[in-house]
């Protein structure tokens, strides 16, 4: 009886091929949803950019107001978007930039920064008649002044701002939001 002598060869390169085959997979799903995620931290750093642009050209408080309801909310997909200062007479006809009972921030951030997620029940207080249908928010402190205050997106999305996301970007926005109104806010 004679024996095959390839039998007791044990074939690794086949092995060591599929496991290959298996990493690069797993490299180049690893490697597009980093592309994907550079895209869109890049979008978004080009939005806040727009937005920031947009804002530094107005003349005055009613224009920088116009441009916060209009082309910022829109260019960062919110429904609502409401700046509130503690203690400031709400000027006139404006949309946006209104004037907060002294107490809110406190009593909306409970001594936090910020807070991204599902509305809640004060979502009224910061957004009014307009809170009405808002799935989710995200809320950043402001100071204007010396004075208490929030920048507020509400979207009607409820997956649109969540406890998750970064708030980098929209940090610094709020920062810019601020110092103009500092500069034109009847304060």
């Amino acid at each position: 009886m004679s024996e095959d002598p390839g039998a007791s060869i044990i074939d690794f390169d086949s092995a060591a091929k599929l496991r290959l085959e298996g990493k690069v997979r797993r490299l180049t799903m690893e490697r597009d949803a980093l592309v994907q995620t550079m895209r869109t931290n890049h979008a978004s750093t080009a939005q806040i950019h727009g937005a920031v642009l947009a804002l530094v050209d107005a003349r005055d408080l009613g224009m920088l107001d116009q441009r916060l309801a209009g082309h910022v909310r829109h260019s960062l997909g919110a429904d609502v978007l409401r700046v509130l200062v503690e203690g400031l007479q709400s000027p006139d006809n404006t949309r946006a930039i209104m004037g907060a009972p002294k107490g809110l921030v406190l009593r909306v951030l409970d001594g936090h920064s910020e807070r991204l997620g599902p509305c809640q029940p004060y979502t009224a207080d910061i957004f009014g008649q307009e809170a009405e249908g808002l799935s989710s928010e995200m809320l950043l402190r402001i100071q204007v002044r010396g004075r208490e205050g929030l920048f507020a997106l509400g979207s009607r999305d409820r997956l649109t701002y969540r406890p998750d996301q970064g708030t980098d970007l929209a940090a610094f926005l709020a920062r810019v939001i601020e110092r103009l109104v500092a500069a034109w806010a009847p304060i």
